[in-house]
């Protein structure tokens, strides 16, 4: 999902009745658990229905008939398009970088690598960015050397550096806005932030995180003040802070 998709701007003409029903459960069960149901039921859903929306019924159940209220019919059965036009309407900007992070992590466990709504997460995080495989990193990095894959993996592993598995292997790709490629080091601001972001745990929410645009940058993502010159340590763990005390 793109990071566009959670940033702040008009809410969408939904039903409200619907935005109500779905905010109420969030309230009560949490909104990782709360919105997981919803995933798990309108998929489960749609598969039975051998993919066509329009022929659910009440195969969805209340809170996958709530989906395509949202706009997943419209959308050809995007789940993820209809919980973003939710999060437009009823999310704070905390509950929407959290949501796009949980998107990516907690969807249903039938998910394969090649299907299902986590996988489209994490293909739009691959997207958004300029990624390097790690012979690349070795050349950024210790360009004297001759490149091998451990100097990325050991940074990686180190929680210093953003690594995207993709593939069963898994192959690691590592968004190319980490580095400092002037002085064939990691930015000490990325260090900063990926430390404490636990990247190694959650790489794909980490590199959203970077996405994600807030009000505490005044609507601007992590990575754009990174690029801009005006991130600083504070400001990460302002952004930080405020997200973690809203889950």
């Amino acid at each position: 999902m793109s990071a566009e998709a959670f940033s702040s701007g008009p809410a969408p003409a939904i039903d409200p009745a619907v935005v109500a029903r779905m905010s109420e459960s969030i309230r009560v069960e949490g909104l990782e658990r709360a919105l997981g149901t919803y995933f798990a039921e309108f998929r489960l859903a749609l598969v039975e229905a051998g993919g066509k929306v329009s022929d659910l019924g009440p195969r969805a159940g209340r809170r996958g008939a709530e989906l395509t209220a949202l706009g997943a019919e419209e959308a050809g059965g995007d789940v993820v398009t209809a919980l973003t036009r939710f999060s437009a309407a009823a999310l704070s900007q905390t509950e929407r970088l959290r949501l796009a992070q949980s998107l990516i992590a907690t969807v249903t466990d039938t998910d394969t690598e090649d299907t299902g709504p986590r996988a489209t997460a994490r293909r739009s995080v691959l997207d958004a960015l300029e990624v390097i495989d790690s012979k690349e990193v070795a050349t950024i990095l210790a360009p004297t050397s001759e490149p091998i894959r451990s100097v990325a993996q050991k940074r990686r592993k180190a929680g210093e550096l953003i690594g995207l598995p993709i593939g069963a292997r898994p192959d690691y790709r590592y968004p190319l806005f980490q580095f400092d490629r002037n002085r064939h080091q990691i930015h000490d601001l990325v260090k900063y932030a990926n430390r404490r972001l636990a990247v190694a745990d959650d790489p794909y929410g980490a590199a959203s995180w970077w996405l994600t645009a807030t009000d505490i940058l005044d609507g601007r993502s992590p990575l754009e003040d990174l690029e801009a010159g005006e991130l600083t340590e504070i400001a990460i763990d302002n952004v930080l802070d405020v997200a973690r005390r809203g889950m």
